[in-house]
């Protein structure tokens, strides 16, 4: 009997014996009916303790199928935590939401006091949580596979091989862990999440997808050959794409399909865009496209589709107004043809009044060929508030001081003098945070 998946009935098409390959985890292969087995496992677990909810703490991407698996046929609502939330976060939410099974390495059982909700299988995302305590949003299984399905029949993720850059147990990762398992593909981890691990196991595993921010991708292609890689679908999400990033792509991977995303832990995967250019077409903001709804007020990206969380369970304030739309952090403005997202609010830089948005000059810089990677940032100044800054990581074969007199008079020509960087740095390398976003 195969193991079922998803509230439309939907096959992980899982079978006992079935030998092909579904994850590389370091040197150890772990095919679709080993996971089978697990889960099958794991499932008379929770019926044994009577679990109405567990939790999930693991990187490994075995480890997160077979629990959404299991907890989906016992009906048991599931926590997907970040494995490098504090110990305390961790503690309190498994105490405060009643957690009775903790997955992972070595799966753990306990009582809790009940918290008098009825599970219905629900699962559970955080928020990065990189500040501190996360925010923890509603999903189901339907909504997390609301774009997963499609993707999977896509002909060319059919029998792929999919590395992945992303933090597993974020909202990215488990798109990307879902559409391999229900492509029958198979999963590809690297031993460290650092530029080089990430190329050497997708140069010898011959990866054919990769999904990654756009930060990533720009590490990549400082380490990319011609043709050591099968790539044939390369997706950037988790930031906005800017141009220059896009187009280095396909002049180094002509033969893949490149597609850029829009998805967050709240509204899921939102949109797609595949025509190669950055932003995406004004024409959506007029009618529905891909089974979203998309519109701006007051300069805020809103969104509505019926893959978004059911809300927070952890905040009183909710982004989701009465009639289903769902309000952004994300600022959004119309050029021409297209919308271009251009960054959280949060991260708005006030220069003397002015709003300096980094992203915008992170984008203008990266369009530079004296540039391959740039973050943008405030510095407080006791005159104007603060102070643009910018860390460059200049193209190999440019020498230090031209670059950085290049880069100079290029930004004070072509940027307004409020989004001029004062501070300039060029660096080795620029920090990477575990969403493999700019820390």
């Amino acid at each position: 009997m195969s193991s079922r998946i998803g509230q439309a009935n939907v096959g992980l098409d899982l079978r006992e014996g079935d030998a092909a390959p579904l994850a590389f985890v370091g040197t150890q292969c772990v095919t679709r009916g080993e996971l089978k087995h697990r889960a099958d496992a794991l499932m008379s677990m929770l019926a044994q303790h009577a679990v109405q909810r567990a939790m999930v703490l693991s990187d490994d991407p075995v480890d997160i199928l077979r629990s959404i698996d299991a907890c989906n046929r016992a009906g048991a609502d599931l926590y997907i935590a970040h494995t490098n939330l504090a110990r305390e976060h961790i503690d309190e939410i498994v105490k405060s939401h009643a957690i009775q099974a903790i997955i992972g390495a070595t799966d753990t059982f306990q009582a809790a006091e009940s918290t008098g909700a009825t599970p219905a299988g629900r699962i559970y995302m955080m928020t990065s949580g990189t500040t501190g305590r996360p925010k923890i949003a509603t999903h189901t299984l339907q909504s997390l596979l609301g774009r997963v399905l499609a993707s999977a029949q896509y002909p060319g993720n059919r029998e792929a091989r999919w590395l992945l850059t992303y933090q597993p147990t974020g909202f990215a990762g488990v798109q990307v862990i879902l559409t391999a398992a229900l492509a029958r593909g198979a999963i590809v981890t690297a031993p460290q999440r650092t530029p080089a691990a990430f190329y050497e196991a997708a140069r010898q595993a011959q990866v054919t997808q990769i999904s990654g921010t756009p930060t990533f991708w720009r590490s990549f292609l400082m380490l990319a050959s011609q043709n050591e890689i099968p790539l044939r679908q390369i997706t950037l999400g988790g930031e906005a794409a800017d141009q220059a990033t896009l187009d280095r792509l396909k002049r180094k991977f002509p033969q893949a399909r490149i597609t850029h995303t829009y998805a967050s832990t709240e509204a899921g995967v939102v949109y797609a865009v595949h025509d190669g250019r950055e932003g995406f077409p004004s024409a959506w903001l007029e009618q529905p496209n891909q089974g979203t709804q998309l519109r701006i007020r007051d300069g805020f990206l809103h969104i509505k589709t019926a893959n978004s969380m059911r809300g927070y369970v952890t905040e009183t304030r909710q982004p989701l107004l009465e009639d289903g739309w769902l309000v952004t952090t994300d600022r959004a403005e119309i050029r021409g043809d297209r919308v271009y997202v251009l960054g959280r609010d949060d991260s708005t830089i006030n220069v003397g009044g002015s709003k300096v948005y980094p992203l915008a000059v992170e984008t203008f810089l990266l369009g530079l060929p004296e540039v391959v990677e740039a973050r943008v940032y405030g510095v407080p100044n006791p005159i104007s508030g603060f102070l643009v800054a910018a860390d460059v990581v200049p193209a190999p074969d440019q020498e230090a001081a031209a670059a950085r007199t290049a880069i100079l008079t290029a930004c004070r020509e072509r940027l307004p003098g409020y989004q001029v960087p004062r501070i300039l740095k060029l660096v080795d390398s620029i920090q990477v945070g575990a969403s493999g976003k700019k820390g």
